[in-house]
């Protein structure tokens, strides 16, 4: 008998119908459902055994971690691996559907800098110190985040689609259709390609919910060598102007305002703006840079206290990671 037919069976004899009467509606033999009404013996179960018991599918699951970790990335762990290493007698197609059946599929490894033991130490030590700041307490006692980014600068309609492709993630397509025209994008490594004008280096100070500064970095900036030769001036203007610096951990944009939002949300009105022109239309130089200044000074002043606000939840969850890299997703408080 179906589950379905148990049900209506069970539903008749609580309603007072005799198993006799029963077994005529269901068109079954009379001791069938004398068995299963009066006597009550639990049903058997029908059809094929599970090749995997809960608690194995349990135990592929924590092997699998335990197997990933150890890797370290270095090498591809495979279902075949797995199931070598667990000695399950189970096929590689069975292994695999139970751990569908928990989403967990075969997916790309995400990138992120790769941090040291002083790194994860550093970044240990942060989320204990600034863990239990409140969102006012961000607002209000850092002034300033400040942060550098180098944009590109796109003037013609064949560059402006170029950059458009950068932030469009998939489309729904068949199997095969993967390189037909819309269903491709220009690697990520491809995309800093020379647009046929100079970039633009700015310095943009971010704090209490507005835009402090944006500064066009102009001439050519050597990276730490600059650093190193500008230190003293900025130690001293530091004292002079009384200032304490916020340190944030290295190979840490998950905690970087500017990295983790605000970039993202430039780029985004940037090409917004961008929608509706015509292919034809070319913009200057001088003029994109003022209307990308522009851009970041117009920020809504809601967006980044949010922005800044979301510390609280990256410093919660950067403790529970115990200084490694959290999902940086959800809302912050």
């Amino acid at each position: 008998m179906t589950e379905k037919e148990r049900a209506l069976a069970q539903r008749w004899y609580d309603e007072g119908k005799s198993p006799s009467t029963i077994a005529e509606l269901l068109d079954r033999d009379t001791s069938t459902l004398t068995r299963l009404l009066c006597k009550q013996e639990a049903a058997k179960k029908q059809g094929r055994p599970s090749a995997l018991t809960k608690a194995q599918v349990d135990y592929l699951e924590r092997k699998l971690d335990q197997m990933i970790v150890k890797a370290d990335g270095q090498k591809m762990i495979t279902v075949e691996a797995l199931q070598k290493a667990t000695k399950t007698k189970a096929g590689t197609q069975t292994i695999l559907k139970a751990l569908h059946e928990r989403d967990i599929y075969f997916r790309k490894l995400r990138e992120k800098p790769v941090l040291t033991p002083a790194d994860v130490k550093a970044r240990k030590a942060f989320a204990s110190t600034y863990r239990h700041k409140s969102r006012a307490w961000w607002l209000q006692h850092v002034h300033a985040f400040i942060d550098g980014k180098y944009f590109q600068v796109y003037l013609t309609g064949a560059e402006r689609a170029r950059a458009a492709k950068h932030s469009t993630f998939g489309a729904y397509r068949r199997p095969g259709k993967g390189l037909c025209a819309g269903y491709v994008k220009p690697k990520k490594g491809g995309l800093k390609h020379y647009t046929g004008v100079k970039g633009v280096l700015l310095q943009v100070g971010i704090g209490g919910g507005k835009v402090v500064t944006v500064h066009e970095v102009t001439g050519r900036w050597s990276g730490q060598a600059a650093v190193t030769f500008y230190e003293a001036l900025g130690l001293a203007a530091k004292v002079q102007g009384k200032m304490d610096v916020l340190e944030i951990p290295k190979r840490s944009p998950d905690l970087s305002l500017l990295d983790f939002a605000v970039w993202k949300e430039v780029n985004r009105r940037l090409r917004k703006q961008e929608k509706s022109w015509p292919k034809s239309k070319r913009e200057t130089r001088p003029n994109y840079v003022r209307r990308l200044k522009r851009t970041i000074r117009n920020l809504p002043k809601e967006f980044l206290g949010n922005s800044i606000g979301d510390m609280v939840r990256r410093c919660q969850r950067l403790q529970e990671a115990k200084g490694n890299f959290f999902e940086e997703g959800g809302q912050g408080p």
